[in-house]
């Protein structure tokens, strides 16, 4: 039956599935093994295995959506629920930066290796001259008037795109404070998501367009986008945000790259990660049944990993958007995989998060992470077997990566309360990083992953002590 849906499912829509299926039947097939595997590990809170329950229970629905052929989406179109309210909801990056009244810019670099890449631009922001003043404070040095303005820019993290920036409202949206403050603001977006899913010559249909891993966004990716911004600004130095997976991605260019260790003004780290042994999110109770994963969606051909698409929109629509708890239900989610933070989540944002992520990547990245939790404080590239392994790299196993070849400045934010990026993973990571700036936790216990970008008050708590962190702030 299941192999039935896959196949009469799209390319997009088996992966949701397969992951799902796997879900529900981790508390059937494999009951004996994840008890023993929770010996192992720390037991959850009761609010996180509360939760649990609930993503059973969407994986279900979304199962018998699918099995009827996609019934309740005619249902949906036919105004079951009415119009969608907010506009915002079916905007696309560029429409909802326009939207909010700031100017933008789409560009596309195409990789060394044939991945064409879109990035948004914020160019300026109409709150400030064109020619201004630069804060005496930081010293004589910048105090001069400039012609342009500094470039930043941001690298979301895994599942996202650049609309993680640009989400919160324009007083409390990092991607706007910074244009605000005389930032030339650009967005990547890694190869695989919902803006960059083009090749020169694979199409996105093909298995082998979804051969990679962030391993690959940080070896090809970043550097052409880095390389492209130099020159269309004419800059020759910028600043990097990343959040997440976006600073796994530098950690893998610097090191492949590492002339653009010195062409990188001060890197910023919002929630780093690198090794994950210490991750306490639910997910890792799946890392053992690893190797069972690549099997399993190696044999069904399905390399996308919860692309958007129209499942998922409406998924978000119909459980997310309608009353308060459905909101309730997708915001226990959210702090089952990242960490519980309920006082600092606006749930009125719900609609909007969900309609814009998850933006998809490749099954592959998901199993290097899954691979970076097994391999114990280690950060080592992907394992593909002994005989590819071979092929890729000379040798049975995957080498680990030098995060000592990191000499770009570095500043590096954490949560107390982050599920994905652990303190002590943090921690593990900060002492192997030869040029670190800062080492800052956010003064709030309950602060997760994702409230680095969304939470209630981040301005107050991360943004304001960043943005004068900056060596250009206005």
């Amino acid at each position: 039956m299941l192999k039935l849906l896959l196949l009469t499912s799209s390319i997009h829509n088996r992966s949701t599935l397969l992951f799902l299926f796997l879900l529900l039947s981790s508390h059937g097939y494999h009951c004996h093994q994840l008890a023993a595997q929770q010996q192992q590990l720390n037991v959850l809170d009761q609010q996180a295995v509360k939760t649990n329950s609930l993503i059973d229970s969407s994986a279900l629905l979304l199962s018998l959506l699918l099995a009827n052929n996609g019934s309740l989406l005619g249902s949906y179109s036919d105004s079951k629920f009415g119009p969608v309210e907010d506009p915002e909801l079916e905007m696309t990056t560029p429409q909802l930066i326009a939207h909010r009244g700031y100017p933008v810019e789409i560009h596309q670099v195409t990789t060394s290796d044939g991945y064409i890449l879109e990035m948004h631009r914020i160019p300026f922001s109409n709150k400030v001259p064109t020619r201004f003043q630069r804060s005496k404070q930081f010293g004589s040095k910048y105090a001069k008037r400039m012609t342009t303005r500094p470039v930043v820019f941001l690298q979301h993290g895994l599942l996202c795109s650049s609309s993680d920036w640009v989400l919160n409202p324009t007083d409390r949206g990092l991607a706007y404070m910074l244009a605000d403050r005389g930032y030339d603001v650009w967005m990547g977006n890694a190869r695989g998501n919902t803006y960059s899913n083009k090749h020169i010559f694979l199409k996105e249909s093909d298995e082998a367009f979804w051969r990679f891993t962030w391993n690959e966004m940080g070896m090809y990716d970043i550097p052409a986008e880095l390389e492209y911004i130099f020159k269309v600004t004419g800059r020759q130095k910028l600043l990097y945000i990343g959040h997440s997976m976006g600073t796994t991605m530098f950690w893998v260019a610097m090191e492949t790259h590492p002339e653009l260790n010195d062409k990188v003004e001060l890197m910023v780290g919002l929630a780093p990660v690198a090794s994950v042994s210490r991750m306490k999110s639910p997910i890792r109770i799946f890392t053992p049944f690893i190797h069972q994963f690549q099997l399993v969606f190696e044999w069904f051909g399905t390399k996308a990993f919860l692309p958007s698409g129209p499942v998922l929109k409406l998924m978000s629509k119909l459980f997310c958007d309608q009353t308060k708890w459905e909101e309730d239900f997708c915001e226990n989610i959210f702090f089952l995989l990242s960490g519980s933070d309920p006082a600092n989540f606006n749930e009125e944002m719900v609609p909007l998060i969900t309609t814009h992520t998850p933006a998809g990547t490749s099954t592959y990245t998901i199993i290097h992470y899954m691979q970076e939790y097994s391999t114990a404080e280690r950060f080592t590239r992907m394992d593909w077997g002994t005989k590819q392994n071979m092929e890729e790299y000379g040798q049975p196993t995957p080498p680990p990566y030098n995060l000592t070849t990191v000499t770009a400045p570095v500043v590096l934010y954490w949560g107390e309360n982050d599920w994905l990026a652990s303190p002590k993973d943090v921690t593990w990571l900060a002492k192997r990083l030869t040029n670190l700036q800062g080492f800052y936790r956010v003064n709030l216990t309950a602060f997760n992953h994702l409230d680095f970008l969304w939470a209630t008050n981040v301005d107050q708590l991360l943004y304001y002590h960043l943005l004068e962190l900056l060596p250009y702030s206005y």
